[in-house]
């Protein structure tokens, strides 16, 4: 039964979605399907739950699968049907201009030819009539056609503007719109464990996709005089998975599904000669007591008489064997020589796990007197696999009874009469189960996707895992498409998934990316985000920050003063790196860039650039003595005034830099004194290097006044000495 599903929420990761889908489940069948998946949605990420039911079913399993839609009529979008019309129309116009061409270089060709004058006939009169009705007839068709063919180049180049648009809408259009005339969807089909009881009961699905990409930007709104402002964190997010998300709820993560989760294994080191790894096995031995469970119903099909179905025959290898041999001449050997059973091994394979049981043989006359080798065959495995041939590629051998390789097998007992060959393949089939650790399961057998246990409708039939077969619907569907278009589509499918990847981020857009923790963001709203491979900018959350208006300068540089904002991140998620458009009241001002900013942290500062409002002058003055003891070293004295004027309508908390020099000679001294107001040594500039001889300020300055800052400090070098360049250093 199919059940109308509807995409409810998305999650996109740093590469890839995970989508969940809603389907109301009102029914009591045990398997439904729902339809309309993506082509790109990967079938080993299939998850299913039912929620909204306390004690209802349990998902037992859930497969992904095709459906095939072959409409009766033609279903195109309306845009697709424009762009028809509109070709029609410009072809229509571009055959009426060349049969309008056409005309006019046959008109162009009319004119009047007169007879040869013959030798001794006067020459004739010219017909000036008719000459000057020809031109006019002729100037008249080509005005007229001269007007059709300019109204004609018009409406031709109108046609062309319009088939260039419908292609461009279709082109800007969703992936999701398909013209096709035949739609291939991917489809889940659920199988449940019961009947649903009570009401309001959801089928929850999950699935990734590939192709969407999601970055971070920002959008913070100051008031005039920074005074305060909020952050709001926005989204760009392109997918291209062939499905429109309308009206989701969306999350963003910054983790990445196809990361490691496991602990590396720490392997021995070996010395010696390389050793192929052994290879992996897909069996697991069954629980203890098994076969305790189905006692009695392998027990009522031992009781009911059966008879082999008429659609299978006895193999003609086996009824050969059947017949008795032609004697032959014994090869005579030594009496102390004792007689070597042919050797019995017994070879197991996927194939043979998975193939419906050979058919039932009629129990006959006693079998003591059979010949081994038919007894072999009966059996249905010699020397070198199964009756019927050799062994398939990827069998392992083994042996009955724990016997290993090189070691001859006992054959198995044949005598009692009323032993038949039933029992004896029942007994080879029981002997084959207990060699389980030698089974090595094929390719087709670790496509666990596709397993299923058959029927248990024959002897020896249950507990059998085979290759699910192919759906009827799928087989119907399929054998009406070439299979070439079905490889085209499936193809057009992954690309559309995959070229979302090659599609450059943003301007000043960063990967998502949180450092050493994954953070994981939910749009307040539901969304919209068509599957048009364009990035679609959609918001987030409003960031609970902290905003504290400062300004810099460093006057022994430029005069210039830098506006900034000190962020205090209050939330508990990380501020990711990116883009952050700022705006002072309704003006937008820049576009910055914002770092990342850990949770609590308050050591983040964004530059808004410069403010012209505040003005900053700086004067020094150097004067050059002698002192110490006889002179005998050189005095440097310097002095710094620095005037700093706010002509802002707001007080405004100011930092200026300054520094002093640094010695790393002994004999070179350096003193500060007569610093007003006292200043703070920054040992941590902006980017990150420690410097000794960083001095600040800090200082609020009220709206319209001026604040004066001093400095003074003394160099003393020997007076043998000098500073390379000069003494002045300020």
């Amino acid at each position: 039964m199919e059940l109308a599903s509807k995409l409810d929420s998305v999650t996109v990761y740093a590469r890839g979605a995970l989508c969940l889908r809603r389907a109301p489940l009102n029914t009591t069948e045990r398997q439904v399907r729902l339809v309309g998946l993506p082509l790109s949605l990967a079938p080993g990420s299939l998850r299913a739950r039912v929620e909204n039911c306390a004690s209802g079913p349990r998902v037992l399993d859930v497969r992904a699968g095709y459906d095939v839609k072959l409409p009766d009529q033609v279903n195109v979008p309306a845009e697709h049907q424009a762009l028809e019309v509109a070709e029609e129309a410009l072809l229509r116009l571009r055959q009426e201009m060349t049969r309008l061409d056409r005309e006019l270089s046959e008109l162009k060709a009319v004119s009047p030819v007169f007879p040869a004058a013959r030798p001794g006939e006067p020459p004739r009169s010219a017909p000036v009539g008719a000459l000057l009705q020809a031109a006019d007839f002729v100037d008249q068709q080509l005005k007229r056609r001269f007007e059709r063919r300019r109204v004609l180049h018009q409406s031709v180049e109108e046609a062309g503007h319009e088939v260039e648009l419908r292609r461009r809408r279709i082109a800007e259009a969703s992936t999701s719109l398909r013209a096709d005339r035949v739609q291939l969807h991917r489809t889940a089909e659920v199988t449940l464990s019961g009947p649903v009881s009570g009401e309001g009961a959801e089928l929850c699905l999950e699935y990734f996709v590939d192709g969407a990409r999601w970055a971070p930007s920002y959008d913070l709104r100051l008031e005039r005089g920074l005074g305060s402002g909020q952050l709001t964190m926005r989204a760009a997010v392109a997918q291209r998975t062939g499905e429109d998300w309308s009206g989701v709820r969306l999350g963003l993560s910054t983790a990445a599904l196809d990361r490691r989760t496991d602990l590396p294994e720490l392997r021995s080191l070996k010395i010696g000669r390389s050793q192929p790894a052994p290879p992996r096995s897909g069996w697991r031995d069954p629980p203890p007591g098994l076969d305790a469970l189905f006692e009695g119903f392998d027990g009522a099909w031992r009781r009911a008489p059966q008879a082999p179905p008429a659609s299978q025959a006895m193999p003609t290898e086996l009824g050969e064997l059947m017949k008795e041999p032609a004697p032959r001449k014994k090869k005579s050997r030594s009496r102390d020589e004792p007689a070597a059973p042919p050797p019995i091994h017994l070879e197991r394979s996927a194939s043979a796990m998975l193939a419906p049981p050979a058919p039932k043989v009629m129990a006959g006359p006693p079998m003591a007197a059979a010949p081994a080798r038919m007894r072999r065959a009966a059996i249905g495995f010699g020397r070198g696999g199964a009756a019927s041939g050799g062994a398939p590629p990827g069998a392992v051998g083994g042996a009955f009874h724990g016997q290993t390789d090189g070691e001859p097998a006992a054959e198995p007992s044949m005598d009692g009469g009323a032993e038949s060959l039933d029992e004896a393949l029942a007994q080879s089939l029981s002997d084959q189960a207990s060699a389980a650790e030698a089974v090595e399961l094929g390719a087709p057998l670790r496509d666990y996707d596709r397993l299923m246990m058959s029927a248990a409708t024959e002897p020896g039939s249950r507990g059998r895992l085979q290759v699910a077969p192919e759906r009827p619907f799928a087989m119907v569907a399929l054998a009406s498409l070439h299979v070439e278009v079905l490889v085209a589509i499936i193809a057009e499918a992954d690309r559309q998934a995959r070229g979302v990847g090659d599609r450059p981020l943003p301007r000043g857009a960063v990967a998502p990316h949180a450092g050493s923790f994954d953070y994981r963001y939910h749009c307040v709203h539901r969304v919209d985000v068509p599957s048009s491979d364009e990035w679609t900018v959609v918001p987030v959350m409003a960031a609970d920050v902290g905003l504290l208006a400062e300004y810099s300068c460093v006057p022994a540089v430029e005069p210039q003063v830098y506006r900034t904002v000190r962020l205090h991140n209050r939330s508990t998620h990380a501020l990711l790196q990116g883009p952050v458009d700022v705006s002072v009241g309704d003006e937008f001002l820049l576009t910055a860039e914002l770092p990342l900013i850990a949770p609590g942290s308050t050591d983040a500062r964004l530059g808004l650039g410069v403010e012209e409002a505040i003005k900053v002058s700086r004067k020094t003055q150097f004067k050059e003595t002698t002192g110490g003891l006889l002179g005998g070293s050189t005095v440097l004295p310097h002095e710094i005034e620095i005037e700093v004027n706010n002509r802002l309508t707001t007080p405004a908390l100011i930092e200026v830099r300054e520094r002093v020099p640094v010695s790393f000679e002994n004999d070179v001294k350096i003193e500060e004194s007569q610093v007003r107001p006292p200043w703070e040594k920054d040992e941590n500039l902006r980017d990150g290097e420690a410097t000794a001889g960083a001095r600040a300020w800090r200082l609020t300055v009220a709206a319209g006044q001026k604040a004066a800052l001093s400095a003074q400090y003394v160099i003393r070098i020997p007076s043998g000495q000098m500073l390379v360049g000069g003494n002045r250093r300020v």
